[in-house]
């Protein structure tokens, strides 16, 4: 058994997640943000406590935003929560418009 001299020439695309807090630590958090402002934090609708929500980072982890409670904010969950659009912005995807029945695009 030899030492493993395997080269890497790609970059990963994946962030350290030891910046990351979990547990109950991260428990804590979800709920002193959320006791804070229980609303989402781009449509204001009031979100439930613990499954409503998703405790969202405003500067991403991965463009080097802090792991701390400043950084955190409530943003609604779900197929169209504000969460899901928030990330998609974050990682430079474009929302894919939808076209109606008579050919124009959709709300």
């Amino acid at each position: 058994m030899g030492t493993d001299n395997r080269s890497f020439t790609f970059k990963s695309r994946h962030y350290d997640t030891s910046k990351r807090i979990t547990g109950r630590a991260l428990q804590k958090r979800r709920l002193t943000v959320w006791t804070k402002d229980p609303c989402c934090a781009v449509c204001r609708r009031l979100t439930e406590y613990p499954s409503g929500f998703e405790l969202d980072h405003k500067v991403p982890l991965f463009k080097d935003g802090d792991d701390t409670e400043a950084n955190c904010q409530v943003l609604c969950n779900g197929g169209n929560g504000c969460h899901e659009k928030k990330t998609a912005a974050d990682l430079g995807y474009r929302h894919k418009q939808t076209i109606g029945p008579d050919g124009y695009p959709a709300e």
